[in-house]
């Protein structure tokens, strides 16, 4: 029993045609059943099955809906076997295209005849039904057979391939019998056989409705290619490009709903992020996530992403000091990175033992925030041997002020020195500075402790606090 999906619905009426499609997903549901219940006996089901109807939807179950209960080995061999099959799509769309531009069928059979002869029955039918067929559209169909088989692979028999941490039995997680490398291996070689059908890809109306299965395929592919190529740049700009101008065209009664764009938006600025970014470091297996390029970083986006990730990010982008000074200041944002994980990042500057200082200077325009990110600041700049009198002085004075040692309840020694230095032993300098105006919170506690020391030493007004007019 064929799969409505590659048969199309041909010339049957309505309601032939939903019959079989019913009829199909109740085949498929008994041998689902079949398959969860008698998870020891899949290779003999299989072996049984060769030759029949039953063969196919068989292997497909197994992969599609219950690879995590697969034995590791069959699972290689039934992913191995889906992807041999894309060979055909890409002959396929070969002939079909070679009988669009001009050529008359016997021409194509003769130019591809070596080919043909190596297909299986199986694969005969379709062949010679798309050369024989008079329908231009079933002929364009033809012409992006391996685009439309990616997409169908990304969002069924491979999605959970794909995702396997998202895979879910019901509403259970589940448990690979696959190791999370084996994984990570089958997902990169779908990713190979999907840039193969970057060629065959080729633009829809502007007034077509657009869904995310068309380009889901391309954020699965990108994400899971070892480097992203010159080639594979100029494969996939135009799909990006297209599926935009599409869901901008807001006449089409196809449109997508306003959940679906989101998930549109959100497919498509992933891809946009890869391709600006370089391929992952020497010896990485996949790319973690999605960032873009470094000038469009923000420090919230770099506080976001997990430290190996991160890690790995300043690796592909080594000498941008930039990049690492947003780097340090997302360490304060992030809440949870560690003074090594600091000093780790603060390596990577050409000027690890100046550059804290214009950042502290700045901080107020340079990381913002509420007191929790100031604190933390103060808390990893204070932590290492760059934490000098001058650091000190331009640390916000309420964070510095509240900084404590590794000694319990007694305040931070650097900060201590600092302010013994600036008032000595006036007085009425230390009576000044322990009514300035530094707080917790507002705009007030961006006021720098060195500002506010000079002013109680001069007896002078308050200084303004950073970025104030």
């Amino acid at each position: 029993m064929p799969d409505p999906e590659e048969v199309g619905e041909g010339s049957d009426t309505g309601d032939e045609w939903k019959q079989y499609k019913q009829a199909y997903e109740a085949w498929q549901s008994m041998w689902r059943q079949v398959l969860d219940r008698h998870p020891q006996r899949h290779r003999e089901l299989i072996a049984w099955a060769v030759g029949t109807d039953a063969e196919r939807v068989i292997c497909d179950e197994l992969l599609g809906s219950l690879p995590w209960a697969v034995e590791p080995a069959l699972l290689a061999e039934l992913a191995k076997a889906d992807l041999e099959r894309f060979s055909f799509e890409v002959l396929l769309a070969r002939g079909c295209r070679m009988l669009r531009a001009g050529s008359d069928e016997q021409q194509v059979l003769d130019h591809f005849a070596t080919d043909l002869s190596a297909l299986t029955d199986e694969e005969q039918v379709p062949f010679h039904h798309a050369l024989r067929c008079k329908s231009t559209t079933l002929l364009d169909m033809g012409c992006c057979a391996p685009v439309t088989w990616v997409q169908r692979a990304a969002s069924g028999t491979w999605r959970h391939l794909l995702n396997p941490t998202q895979a879910k039995d019901g509403y259970r997680p589940v448990h690979w019998q696959a190791s999370t490398a084996m994984l990570t291996d089958l997902a990169a070689q779908f990713a190979k056989t999907a840039a193969r059908a970057l060629p065959y890809w080729e633009p829809k109306k502007r007034s077509w409705g657009i869904t995310a299965r068309e380009v889901a395929w391309v954020r699965d592919m990108v994400l899971r290619l070892p480097t992203i190529t010159e080639d594979i740049k100029a494969g996939v700009l135009p799909i990006v490009r297209d599926a935009r101008e599409r869901l901008r065209y807001r006449r089409s009664g196809l449109q997508p709903r306003h959940d679906e764009r989101g998930e549109l938006q959100e497919i498509l600025g992933t891809i946009e992020r890869v391709l600006a970014d370089p391929a992952p470091a020497a010896g990485a297996d996949r790319r973690w996530t999605a960032l873009g390029a470094p000038d469009e970083m923000a420090v919230r986006d770099l506080a976001r992403i997990q430290t190996q990730a991160l890690s790995d990010y300043l690796d592909r982008h080594a000498g941008d000091d930039s990049l690492v000074e947003k780097a340090l200041l997302s360490c304060a944002a992030s809440g949870y990175r560690s003074h090594d994980d600091f000093e780790e990042v603060l390596r990577r500057h050409s000027s690890p033992d100046t550059v804290l200082l214009p950042l502290t200077e700045r901080l107020r325009t340079n990381l913002g925030g509420g007191p929790s990110w100031r604190e933390a600041w103060t808390r990893l700049v204070l932590a290492g041997p760059e934490a000098g009198p001058a650091l000190v002085r331009a640390l916000p004075a309420w964070s510095a002020l509240r900084a404590r040692s590794d000694r319990h309840g007694t305040a931070h020694p650097a900060v201590v020195a600092t302010v013994r230095e600036a008032l000595g032993t006036d007085q009425d300098a230390w009576g000044r500075f322990a009514a300035c105006p530094a707080t917790q919170s507002g705009p007030t506690a961006w006021l720098r402790l060195g500002d506010l020391l000079d002013a109680a030493a001069a007896g002078v007004p308050w200084p303004k606090p950073p970025g104030s007019r």
